[in-house]
């Protein structure tokens, strides 16, 4: 991955935050931070401290660790590569069904 841990640790938080419909404003209430702090993390300007990180990861509802998951943010190559690796290992069980569930997402 090319991009450095500020970076893509502020886009995993901005794609909790997101998905559970919180501005920046609310996720700054839930956390107890001035809501510029939210917007510096989420840009990759500043890194939070191990107990903001945890209070994060309480208000968006999240295991520590996922915040950290940052394989589907990998460049558009590296994470067709990827995907092939895996599906490369799939039995032929398993091969049908992600063809079953791939073939709904595309139709």
């Amino acid at each position: 991955m090319k991009k450095d841990i500020k970076k893509l640790f502020g886009l995993k938080i901005k794609e909790y935050r997101t998905k559970r419909g919180l501005k920046q404003c609310k996720l700054s209430e839930l956390v107890d931070v001035d809501p510029k702090t939210i917007s510096v993390i989420e840009s990759g300007k500043n890194f939070p401290s191990p107990k903001l990180i945890y209070k994060l990861a309480v208000a968006l509802k999240v295991e520590t660790k996922d915040l950290f998951d940052f394989n589907h943010l990998q460049e558009e190559k590296n994470l067709k590569t990827e995907i092939i690796s895996m599906v490369n290992k799939l039995s032929k069980e398993n091969l049908s069904i992600l063809y079953k569930i791939t073939k709904s997402f595309l139709d």
